[in-house]
């Protein structure tokens, strides 16, 4: 409709000492296909010259705040949203891209699914950029509409904000990022889960880079408690029943277990897959991992 106001997207970066990738990240983001947008980089208290980069760019519709150091990335993502001035919010880090067309198709998805408060989409992990190591999701094509809640404690989902585009009405509803922990993300897209029906677009169109100075690569260990403590933390509050509770401390115990063996902690391994066994004694996954676990003792 003529003289109808296009919808603003407004991206909210987190950055730490990312000199060296934010640039593509940005330049990701300018390239996009939908030109209405904003990006809100939320600098958390950089020693490197991320500042002098963004702003050798000169670019209007890109705004750069220093936070100070606070160390905490829900804390950080809440500067940026109570600073956004858009319809729909989405976010990257300062180390990953996005494929030129993200942000059109979730925008347009999220105007023929007028119901579904936010959208998430596929995508990859890569060591060299565009280059794939591993997909999000087996499914690479297609798009499905509808509650989501129950699939993020069945691992069906991954908790990534970077694929997550919502409409800045459900933060209303929701509340901002929980700012006691470094890792909140996760629980902040359930809550959008439990309110809202989602779409998803299976397309890869978000690229997650894996190194060493990554937030989960740093605090791998920290991650897999919290994500015990939201499990049990949302069993209590009965939005999930317990058999599935204890289907997903299942899963997270078997992948801190294999996360355990690739840093070389073999007793923790060995801890995580013995808790893996307690939550389903049936299943023989737990028994192979702990014979593997043994095995990789008696290799040089």
């Amino acid at each position: 409709m003529p003289g109808t106001k296009p919808i603003k997207v407004s991206i909210i970066m987190p950055t730490y000492n990312l000199a060296g990738y934010i640039l593509e990240t940005i330049q990701s983001i300018r390239d996009q296909t939908y030109p209405y947008w904003e990006l809100i980089i939320v600098d958390d208290g950089s020693d490197d010259n991320t500042e002098e980069i963004v702003m050798r760019l000169n670019e209007e519709r890109i705004k750069f705040f220093s936070a100070g150091r606070i160390g905490i990335g829900g804390k950080i993502k809440n500067i940026g949203l109570k600073k956004a001035t858009g319809d729909l919010y989405a976010f990257i880090d300062a180390d990953d891209v996005w494929a030129t067309d993200k942000i059109e198709k979730q925008v347009r998805a999220l105007q023929e699914y007028p119901d579904a408060g936010f959208c998430l989409t596929g995508g990859f992990n890569f060591n060299i950029p565009y280059e794939p190591v591993e997909y999000f999701y087996k499914q690479r094509e297609g798009v499905k509409v509808g509650k989501v809640f129950m699939d993020y404690f069945r691992s069906e989902l991954p908790g990534f904000t970077q694929a997550l585009m919502l409409r800045r009405e459900c933060i209303h509803v929701t509340g901002l990022f929980k700012e006691e922990n470094k890792f909140s993300d996760l629980d902040f897209i359930l809550r959008l889960a439990w309110h809202y029906p989602a779409v998803i677009l299976y397309e890869p169109l978000f690229y997650r880079r894996l190194h060493n100075e990554n937030y989960s690569s740093l605090s791998w260990e920290k991650s897999y408690y919290e994500g015990m403590e939201l499990i049990r933390s949302y069993k209590e509050q009965r939005m999930v029943d317990p058999k599935l509770a204890r289907e997903s401390l299942f899963n997270l115990y078997i992948n801190f277990g294999e996360d355990c063996l690739l840093h070389k902690k073999r007793g923790k391994a060995l801890l995580n897959f013995f808790n893996a066994w307690t939550k389903r004694p049936g299943s023989i996954i737990p028994l192979k991992k702990t014979a593997k676990t043994f095995l990789s003792g008696f290799k040089k």
